[in-house]
């Protein structure tokens, strides 16, 4: 008899929060890469996603099980992926081995941080304004937003929506702009699904921070499910705000650079 890792194909998805974590995180990575015409790719045990741009947070591999050598299989299935394409990212929720053996770069150990489904009292002030992106103009100035607030100087030159694709609208990722005294400061997306609300991108602008939009785009996002718990992973600058809004941190994940081909 197999014992029950947590990591087996057949184990169910909603086992814990981080296995309904990294596959909610797999659909983000199809639907963003399907929403510019890019490819997408789920052998067993990763989830690979090719938008085609220079952002190698829209190219991605998600592992959905641990890897413990440099030559696993599943990392083969990685190389072979994106032979072709532009750089991209692999997502492992588990330190992983050297892989630089690989010709890889490790580029972070972000932290996974978690919110308890619940009510929350939040206080918004009266300058800050959401609304969704209704429009592919709509995707476009979110587009800018991200690129200028992240920031991705490798995207300053992109068309628009090349990141933020019109088939993202009416569809399970929600993209939201924040203004502050009417003017666009901060986007946030989140989308639902495998029993988590994951928190998947946000971005202010320099020029607005600290005057409450970070803050009502996370509570905005969570109420899209209070249900649930809400999830995110995220750097150590943003990590404070999480923890103060009541997320706890759990673990950090593994972000390693893959080459790819061009």
């Amino acid at each position: 008899m197999t014992l029950e890792t947590g990591w087996l194909d057949e184990t169910p998805i909603t086992d814990s929060v981080l296995r309904g974590f990294l596959y909610n995180q797999a659909d983000v990575g199809d639907l963003v890469a399907g929403a510019v015409g890019g490819r997408t790719a789920r052998p067993p045990g990763v989830a690979l996603a090719d938008a085609g741009g220079p952002v190698v947070y829209t190219n991605q591999a998600v592992l959905l099980r641990p890897v413990l050598t440099a030559v696993d299989p599943l990392l083969d299935e990685v190389d072979r992926f994106f032979a072709d394409s532009p750089p991209a990212m692999l997502l492992s929720a588990w330190p992983t081995p050297d892989l630089s053996v690989r010709g890889w770069q490790v580029i972070g150990h972000p932290m996974f941080v978690v919110r308890s489904p619940g009510a929350h009292a939040a206080v918004v002030s009266e300058a800050v304004s959401i609304e969704p992106a209704r429009t592919a103009v709509d995707l476009a100035l979110a587009e800018r937003v991200v690129v200028q607030g992240y920031p991705l100087p490798e995207a300053a030159g992109l068309s628009p929506n090349a990141l933020f694709g019109p088939g993202l609208l009416d569809g399970p990722i929600r993209v939201r702009i924040a203004s502050v005294d009417g003017r666009p400061a901060g986007v946030g997306s989140a989308h639902v699904g495998y029993g988590v609300v994951n928190l998947c991108l946000a971005a202010t602008l320099a020029t607005a921070r600290h005057r409450g939009a970070w803050t009502s785009l996370v509570w905005t996002r969570v109420d899209d499910a209070p249900d649930l718990p809400a999830v995110a992973f995220t750097s150590d600058d943003s990590r404070p705000g999480f923890i103060r809004l009541g997320f706890l941190p759990i673990t950090r994940f593994t972000l390693w650079l893959v080459p790819g081909g061009r």
